[in-house]
């Protein structure tokens, strides 16, 4: 057990923060706005795990995330209900190139989204 503690000390590491890019969305052309233009979706690539978190605001039911990297044609995706879970995380490469991120929320509105990790 005290071999392990060094090893934790270090991945919680004030040095290792990494980075964190803000993802901008923007509402889907397909989207039919239903009430206000803000986007109800957070989303941010966290360098350190290569992954995608992703926060939602408000119950929009069952919502699909897809990512491209479009440079490499990687693909990722996955599917969460906002009504129990605001909070998800997508792991990806990480592989420098042009992304690109789109929500598909229960009722067929569509946020888009794209970023470049280099």
């Amino acid at each position: 057990m005290a071999l392990l503690l060094p090893l934790s000390a270090l991945e919680m590491s004030a040095d290792e923060k990494g980075v964190i890019k803000k993802i901008p969305l923007q509402i889907g052309k397909s989207t039919i706005l239903k009430r206000d233009c803000t986007v109800p979706i957070e989303a941010n690539f966290y360098g350190t795990f290569s992954s995608i978190q992703t926060i939602i605001s408000e119950n929009m039911g069952e919502v699909e995330v897809y990512v491209t990297n479009t440079s490499t044609g990687e693909f990722w995706m996955t599917s969460f209900d906002s009504s129990i879970e605001q909070q998800s995380f997508l792991q990806i490469s990480g592989t420098p190139g042009y992304y690109e991120i789109e929500y598909i929320t229960e009722s067929g509105d569509i946020y888009e989204g794209e970023f470049l990790i280099e």
